[in-house]
């Protein structure tokens, strides 16, 4: 397939042929331009359990802390031409980083067809949601903390390794702009000191975007098709779980199979609006996950938010909200009256237990409320501030970090708080 699906020679091939475009096309042509941004922030939650993550691709930390939120970005654009320009952005936050490839957030070369038509191929953005482009570029929007019940799902899967074509054109008083998207791609789901990585052989995206003075509009469908996954733990149960005869617990065959990631698909869709005009800001967006992989299921989510700008001050409120579309997995019991050794009996209570427990904890069902202010103290620089209330419905715990996995008796109720400084330089 194409060669740049390929994480390691992704790289290698932009490389190359960057090069070779600065030789074919001499400095004449050459325009290049350097740009950062940054975001110190300082994180606390009254929870010690469960540990606040603005991302399910970083770590969790606990406790007052300055990781949860700060990164540094720098983004390299070069203009080759009136057709063609690379762009190469990484960022540095509290991520994992197992090879160069990981540090290496956007390496693209875009080629105007057209004054409609364009087409990127390399490392491109997973266009998922209204904020897909800058999300980590804290000082493009309102929020200190971006919804958690929103952005944590739907943001999970961060870039695509592949090629998208573009189509914009001006629709009477807006900006239509269309993409279709192809690639593969990784996601890495952190928690505690433990990895898990699912990754998919194709990804498909698709969106349609309208945007006048006031106004935004638009729309994601998105088909992920599932390539392999290891998932922290999983291996050893399913393995100690085969290992015992399947008329001990018929339940179990049905069970590892669906945990099967390899060829499972999902299908994301979401809408989104924004609205500003005079002093008013507002945004809301919705989403879907049509989830097929066992070890979790359908996602609905949302949120609203609402500010008023007076000057250089902004105050706001938003409510999220995101819940698990499927029943609880409940696992059956192992046939105990075929078991005559208790230590057999033992050990398979203990799986059954730990499957059950591994399955609650990836139920997602919350809710928030956050009261923030953004203040603009000068043209680049934005300060921050940002309280939110969070109540967790039980048995699943799944937007959170923690040292173990979480199972919820009946809810919890946190607090955090957020303060950031932003810039952009």
């Amino acid at each position: 397939m194409f060669l740049f699906w390929n994480k390691q020679r992704n790289c290698a091939a932009l490389v190359l042929l960057s090069s070779c475009l600065i030789t074919l096309c001499g400095p004449s042509y050459a325009q290049v331009t350097l740009s950062g941004f940054a975001t110190l922030g300082v994180t606390a939650s009254s929870s010690d359990e469960l540990i606040f993550r603005s991302a399910i691709n970083r770590w969790p930390e606990e406790g007052t802390n300055l990781l949860t939120e700060s990164l540094i970005g720098l983004q390299v654009n070069y203009q080759v031409n009136d057709k063609v320009d690379v762009v190469v952005q990484s960022i540095l936050d509290n991520k994992n980083y197992d090879s160069l490839s990981d540090y290496i957030d956007l390496a693209f070369i875009r080629y105007q067809i057209d004054r409609n038509y364009s087409v990127r191929f390399g490392r491109l953005n997973n266009n998922a949601y209204i904020l897909s482009e800058y999300l980590e570029l804290g000082y493009s929007y309102l929020w200190a903390t971006p919804p958690m019940e929103f952005y944590t799902p739907s943001s999970y899967l961060t870039y695509i390794d592949g090629i998208e074509l573009q189509y914009r054109n001006l629709i009477g008083d807006g900006m239509l702009q269309a993409t279709l998207a192809m690639g593969n791609s990784k996601a890495d789901l952190l928690n505690g000191d433990s990895v898990s990585v699912l990754e998919y052989d194709y990804v498909l995206n698709s969106s349609v975007t309208y945007e006048t003075d006031h106004w935004l509009f638009k729309g994601t469908f998105s088909h992920f098709h599932g390539h392999k996954a290891r998932i922290e733990g999983l291996d050893q149960l399913q393995d100690l779980a085969a290992s015992y005869p399947s008329q001990w617990w018929p339940f179990m065959g049905e069970l590892l199979q669906s945990l099967d990631f390899k060829d499972q698909s999902i299908q994301y869709v979401a809408l989104g609006v924004n609205y500003h005009r005079d002093n008013w800001l507002v945004k809301s967006e919705v989403a879907y996950f049509n989830i097929d992989w066992g070890l979790t299921g359908d996602l609905g989510y949302g949120y609203i938010s609402v500010g008023y700008e007076f000057e250089e001050i902004t105050p706001y409120m938003t409510f999220a909200m995101l819940d698990s579309l499927y029943d609880r997995h409940i696992i059956e019991q192992p046939r105990y009256d075929l078991i005559d050794d208790p230590q057999t009996q033992q050990t398979l209570a203990f799986l059954q237990s730990n499957f059950q427990t591994l399955y609650d904890s990836a139920r997602m069902d919350q809710h928030s409320v956050s009261l923030g202010m953004r203040w603009d103290f000068t043209p680049r620089w934005v300060a921050k501030g940002q309280v939110t209330y969070y109540k967790i419905n039980g048995p699943g715990s799944g937007l959170w970090g923690g040292n173990s996995l979480q199972s919820i008796d009946d809810h919890r109720h946190v607090s955090v708080l957020s303060l950031n400084v932003s810039t952009i330089f």
